[in-house]
């Protein structure tokens, strides 16, 4: 006669925990997107999270703001292993970041407005990124370190670090058609680099708008 086994003691194997999730009605996350810690995570208006994108809230909130790109294999913040302090760390991005593909964001960063990280760029824990620098591709903020207001670093590493030029110069062309593209009016003399800086967040607003119909948000189905 088959006599019946008790039920096991064993604990039932879990995942990791999902982060809560509060994102504006009109941010783009693809559902392939992970979102795992204890903490919130936070996405502002427009902003567009690729597939594959990364955030790990063990050790404090993460915050990216309006308007942002967070490209595939990115990775905001730090799985636990990797967590090195008990206190809550504060992972910030302003808006109109751009972060770029398998580059990594550091918890405790704080990324100010109209920065672009490149792909497979670094940022260390409580590293500061002034407002429209751009960290090129392959390059590292090393921990607590700061890059001033318009600043490009670039190089391999560390990297080396330059300003962006900032004289009064009528718009060029490039500008005169980024304008046109993003029916927007062509902006008055302003510094080079600023008349650049402005060319890239006109032709930026065009591309999250085609990458929030491409990209599957999360809890749609595929077609």
């Amino acid at each position: 006669m088959a006599t019946l086994k008790p039920p096991s003691s064993r604990p039932v194997p879990t995942g990791p925990p999902k982060a809560p999730l509060k994102a504006d009605p009109t941010a783009t996350i693809a559902d392939t997107a992970v979102f795992q810690g204890t903490y919130p995570v936070t996405i502002g208006a427009g902003t567009i999270i690729h597939p594959r994108a990364r955030f790990y809230a063990y050790q404090g909130p993460i915050v990216v703001g309006d308007g942002c790109i967070i490209s595939e294999k990115a990775i905001i913040g730090a799985q636990p292993a990797r967590s090195t302090e008990s206190k809550e760390i504060a992972t910030r991005l302003s808006y109109f970041v751009t972060v770029g593909p398998s580059s990594t964001i550091h918890p405790g960063a704080h990324i100010h407005s109209s920065v672009t990280i490149e792909a497979l760029a670094t940022i260390h824990q409580y590293a500061e990124i002034g407002s429209h620098s751009k960290i090129c591709s392959g390059c590292e903020v090393p921990e607590n370190g700061k890059v001033d207001e318009w600043v490009v670093v670039y190089g391999s590493g560390l990297g080396q670090r330059r300003k962006r030029a900032r004289e009064a110069n009528e718009p060029g062309p490039a500008v005169v058609i980024a304008a046109q593209v993003a029916q927007v009016p062509v902006p008055g003399p302003a510094p080079k680099g600023k008349v650049i800086e402005d060319a890239r967040l006109m032709v930026l607003q065009k591309e999250r708008e085609v990458l929030a119909r491409m990209i599957v948000p999360a809890g749609a189905k595929k077609k």
